[in-house]
């Protein structure tokens, strides 16, 4: 009876509008998990996500934007933001498995059928993942949800047998506001007499860092195209160093204006991208830490980026040539 209370306060917010897909901010209305159910297994569903999965890749963005979406683990109201919360479920943990081929979707999907704490258990649109929900025993903090799964990830996953998965578990998913789109699957599994996973969530602990102070030897520049490019990346690396908790791994992207500058100065690339890279590794505290993050990861796929054109630089260049 207890459990049956639990699925039975379980709401959801949906989002549908063809116009705006993803970008959706303000919610249709608030559903349960039987109105869920009825989503998923409805015709105008099964249609658009038959049309999307034959579908090209070039098409398939544009088609993804008829299939509605949910927020899993809250309901807002007006909009889609931390601040319009209006209702969270604190015992619902949500994975979106991702990129994993067909067969290990369905593999995948068969592990979680299997459990006595999986609620629903779906593949997702393009045939390529799954979506699930699983109930836990534990209770999740709103403030803190992301967090907190993101450091339980690799608890959950043993707990439910997705151990070599792990990998394929989209941290995104355990933001609050993050959307799950609604794909039909014709053997859609869903328990309503789902029992909660036994276990007790480490306890997220905000760490303090101490940044290691990054001791650069200067670059003299030979010419004007050099100081202005030294100039340049010195700029970002005290913004790096200045940089919050909340916004350093989106910020990462901004060494890709310098590596986009560096043609104009070749010889200076191997100096001004290895002291961004420090610049970046010291926002985690240390080159360990922001190992464990992605920072590398983050940083050459900015790093590798096409030529472009500065317009300062391109004066600098046209008033030297005048001269001469």
């Amino acid at each position: 009876m207890e459990n049956n209370n639990v699925i039975d306060n379980l709401r959801f917010s949906l989002f549908y509008d063809p116009k705006k897909g993803i970008y959706t901010t303000v919610a249709r209305q608030q559903i349960t998990f039987k109105r869920l159910i009825s989503i998923y297994q409805s015709e105008g569903v099964k249609k658009v996500t038959e049309e999307l999965q034959k579908a090209n890749d070039k098409d398939k963005p544009e088609l993804k934007k008829f299939l509605p979406f949910i927020t899993p683990f809250a309901t807002f109201n007006p909009t889609r933001n931390k601040q319009g919360v209006e209702s969270f479920n604190r015992s619902l943990i949500v994975l979106d498995i991702d990129n994993v081929s067909n067969s290990d979707a369905r593999y995948i999907k068969e592990i979680l059928s299997k459990q006595t704490s999986t609620l629903l258990c779906a593949i997702s649109p393009r045939g390529r993942g799954v979506k699930a929900f699983i109930l836990i025993s534990d209770i999740i903090p709103l403030n803190e949800c992301y967090n907190t799964l993101k450091l339980n990830k690799e608890r959950i996953a043993e707990s439910i047998g997705l151990t070599k998965f792990i990998e394929h578990i989209d941290n995104a998913q355990f933001n609050i506001t993050q959307p799950m789109f609604i794909a039909f699957d014709e053997l859609l599994y869903y328990n309503e007499l789902a029992k909660p996973l036994d276990i007790t969530l480490i306890k997220y602990v905000e760490p303090t860092i101490e940044r290691v102070k990054i001791t650069n030897v200067p670059i003299h520049a030979k010419s004007r195209i050099e100081a202005y490019l030294i100039n340049s990346t010195n700029n970002l690396i005290e913004f790096f160093a200045l940089c919050n908790e909340g916004n350093r791994h989106a910020n990462i992207i901004k060494v890709q204006t310098i590596a986009s500058w560096i043609h104009y100065a070749p010889g200076l690339e191997n100096d001004l991208k290895q002291r961004l890279y420090n610049a970046c590794c010291s926002m985690y505290g240390n080159e360990k830490e922001a190992l464990r993050n992605g920072v590398k990861r983050a940083f050459d796929k900015a790093w590798t980026t096409e030529n472009k054109a500065n317009n300062s630089i391109e004066f600098i260049i046209n008033e030297l040539n005048s001269v001469a």
